[in-house]
């Protein structure tokens, strides 16, 4: 379903059109730019942001009866943007519906029992890949909670610092799988809806920290934390296993890294410890998390803590254009999965391990199989010159006695100078090598440097390319008469086919064999 806002653009384009063609003798009107719209995000209230919970995938989920609805207000920047018209969709009417104004209504639980809920800015700037994003998981009875139990890295606290509290709820399968916070004494402490507790700058003290079900069944959980008072640190030291100087290099993609580090004395208040970024549009650091732009911003960015007498540490990360790195290590966070698509009762779907994820594929029809993946971290950076070598290491379905299956990247993108690339390798199992592991899994190699796509030829060795799209197509499975299932270890990109093998023997400790 689309809800378009026409008024705006119409009214626009119309005094657009009427400027541009306004003259009189030699008099021309200048029309200013358009500002076009930067980001679109939810502005939504406490008591909607307290239920909302992150499921496998990463995804954001507000879970809701049958019956209910919701309104979902959103913030499109910059406020000066020329076209503010918006179109808002539900990935499946069934279970729920939204209307122009953003009010969701929950309809049934049938099938999937979840609708994908997106703004996205319209007219003139669709396509941009700049939208907000709300799973709607729709239930027609309410599961209670039985227990609770709250966790954290610490029962004690300085004052000024902050902890973060966990709640793990009981049964698993819980409606809301969030709780209300509160604080005994907000004096001593303060913990807001997310569970992040604040002590006071100057009050210590003991305080008792209560999980509430958000049900309405009255389970709850209590933990005792204690405020200590300030320990100023006289000396920080920053963990380098993340500095270039060992050949470390983040990714862009990761989104942000947590620096270990520590401190004299041992146990000290490090909200006293000041940390600053020599390039924030390079990257921001809180606290010791490195948080990465996602905005094309690449190079070297050193980080420096301080202590309030002076001494400090740095680290210098270096984020370089190009570089891709999805391994399944964090459950929290990773970017590439399954492209969500059905047909004929079926659905993808996909589980996350430790080190790789497990994908179902949907039925096309009574002898056919697909289940493509894509990268959901959007935009995505290659470079033909810093990291030629894009890499996929995955089961292959032929390996499950199935006679073929076509593999392909579905990509747009533009580079820095403005010309447009779309389809790598341009058609189907065009990888330049495939490599298959002592484990039967398959590299799938792709080489940027020498492989031309479908549109633009070769990629630029000096420049990025920017895609908005960047899909792994993993269809025509045949012949297949039920779903099947295969693994994603990682998805990457190298400087050479040399380093492609020593990640597969040295990290993955696995012997190979070329069979393309």
């Amino acid at each position: 379903m689309k809800n378009y806002i026409y008024t705006g653009i119409a009214a626009s384009l119309c005094t657009m059109l009427f400027l541009g063609s306004c003259s009189k003798d030699d008099d021309q009107t200048i029309v200013p730019p358009a500002i076009v719209p930067s980001s679109i995000s939810f502005n939504l209230t406490d008591d909607i942001n307290k239920q909302i919970y992150s499921d496998e995938t990463g995804a954001k989920v507000l879970p809701l009866k049958v019956g209910q609805t919701v309104s979902l207000p959103y913030i499109l920047e910059p406020d000066s943007a020329t076209f503010k018209d918006v179109v808002w969709t539900s990935s499946n009417n069934s279970v729920a519906t939204v209307d122009n104004y953003g009010t969701v209504s929950a309809l049934s639980s049938e099938g999937s029992g979840y609708s994908i809920i997106q703004v996205a800015p319209e007219g003139l700037y669709a396509g941009s890949g700049i939208y907000a994003s709300l799973k709607i998981m729709v239930y027609s009875t309410v599961t209670s909670a039985e227990s609770i139990e709250i966790t954290s890295t610490a029962d004690e606290l300085f004052c000024g610092d902050t902890l973060h509290l966990g709640a793990v709820i009981s049964p698993d399968n819980t409606t809301f799988r969030t709780v209300e916070w509160s604080s005994s004494n907000e004096n001593v402490a303060t913990v807001d809806i997310y569970g992040v507790l604040t002590a006071s700058t100057t009050n210590d003290g003991e305080v008792t920290i209560t999980a509430t079900a958000l049900d309405g069944s009255g389970v709850k959980a209590t933990k005792v934390i204690a405020v200590n008072k300030k320990v100023l640190p006289e000396s920080v030291a920053i963990d380098q296993t993340y500095s270039v100087d060992n050949d470390y290099y983040c990714a862009m993609n990761e989104q942000s890294i947590t620096l270990s580090y520590t401190t004299v004395p041992e146990k000290s208040t490090t909200s006293e410890i000041v940390w600053t970024s020599s390039d924030e549009s390079i990257a921001t650091v809180d606290n010791g998390v490195v948080t990465f732009n996602q905005e094309g911003n690449f190079g070297n960015v050193e980080i420096t803590a301080t202590c309030p007498n002076g001494s400090s540490s740095t680290i210098t990360l270096g984020i370089p254009a190009g570089l891709i790195r999805e391994t399944y290590h964090n459950a929290s966070h990773y970017s590439w999965y399954n492209a969500s698509q059905s047909g004929n009762n079926t659905s993808t779907s996909h589980e996350w391990h430790y080190g790789y994820i497990t994908v179902t594929t949907y039925t096309v029809n009574a002898t056919t199989q697909r289940a493509d993946i894509k990268c959901w971290d959007l935009p995505a950076y290659l470079h033909a010159g810093n990291y030629p070598i894009f890499a996929i290491k995955m089961d292959d379905v032929k390996d499950q006695g199935i006679s073929s299956r076509n593999i392909n990247f579905d990509a747009v993108g533009t580079s820095e100078s403005g010309t447009q690339y779309k389809a790598i390798a341009n058609g189907n199992n065009k990888y330049l090598h495939d490599y298959k592991c002592s484990d039967s899994s398959h590299v799938f190699i792709y080489d940027l440097s020498t492989q031309q796509c479908g549109t633009g030829g070769l990629m630029p060795a000096n420049e990025y390319v920017k895609f908005n799209t960047l899909q792994l197509k993993y269809a025509d499975m045949k012949t297949a008469t039920s779903q099947l299932q295969y693994n994603i270890y990682w998805v990457q990109t190298f400087k050479s086919l040399d380093d492609v093998v020593k990640y597969i023997t040295d990290t993955d400790n696995l012997s190979y064999e070329v069979i393309k």
